[in-house]
């Protein structure tokens, strides 16, 4: 859920909207109370010979083996797999952030625990608890599973830096990963910059209105999502609502003006 609530981050053109009476101008700070939980789904595989395939809330497979060996996964992170027993399993995945979860299935094989926790610098940012029961028949971890119950716990502020770029465009910078954006609202795609350089991902966007701003995602120049972000009218309240383009599900983020 991280990667879609930072996909908030995007700017506009207009030169009386790129100075700082612009609406979307200003610290933005993620709010886990006020963000409505989306009901998910997960799916695992046992594909056999200690193959596996994962099938998150984005939709996307990957396919790996409990081997605790790294392999990249479709969207270019680093992922690793490992089967503690039956009932517990645990991966590692680093992009942008670095998590570890574990999955912990009851043992009855009716409900399934993930523990994610997101790590910056060594530090722990955020811990998730989301709680699944199964859907279709299946034992151990293996079989599809549906959300009931999501916890947030932040540990360390996620927020948004938007400032006017140049002459009629924006800087967006996302904390704690300084993930920077400078772009223009003209519908070209806009290359995000990293600690390390420039990354792989980028973002066009288009402006319906003052308060309103529609934007694509693309991940290796493929489109990866769509979101739309609006600014409350009294400007202390910014609405992100992205979907996947492999996910029938949609996900909103609420972030307020620091």
């Amino acid at each position: 859920m991280k990667f879609y609530r930072l996909a908030a981050t995007l700017l506009f053109t207009g030169t009386a909207m790129a100075q700082s009476s612009d609406p979307f101008v200003g610290t933005w700070v993620y709010n886990a109370d006020k963000s409505p939980k989306p009901v998910i789904t997960y799916a695992i595989d046992d594909r056999g010979n200690e193959r596996y395939a994962l099938t998150g809330s984005t939709g996307l497979t990957v396919e790996i083996r409990a081997d605790g060996k790294p392999i990249k996964s479709p969207t270019g992170a680093t992922l690793s797999f490992v089967k503690v027993d039956d009932h517990t399993w645990h991966m590692d995945r680093v992009d942008s952030r670095t998590m570890s979860r574990v999955y912990t299935v009851s043992p009855d094989d009716q409900k399934l625990t993930l523990v994610d926790e997101f790590k910056d610098a060594n530090e722990i940012t955020e811990r998730n608890i989301t709680q699944y029961h199964r859907t279709s028949p299946g034992k151990s971890i293996y079989g599809q599973w549906k959300s009931f119950s999501m916890e947030i716990e932040v540990l360390k502020p996620e927020s948004i830096v938007i400032q006017p770029f140049e002459k009629n465009g924006l800087s967006i910078t996302e904390l704690p990963e300084e993930v920077r954006t400078d772009m223009y609202f003209d519908g070209k795609e806009y290359r995000s910059q990293g600690p390390g350089g420039p990354l792989a991902r980028s973002r066009s966007a288009r402006r319906t209105n003052p308060y309103t701003i529609e934007m694509e995602y693309q991940d290796k120049g493929e489109l990866s999502g769509t979101q739309e972000c609006t600014v409350s009218k009294d400007g202390k309240t910014l609405t992100t609502t992205g979907k996947p383009v492999t996910s029938p599900v949609s996900f909103t983020s609420v972030w307020d003006k620091k």
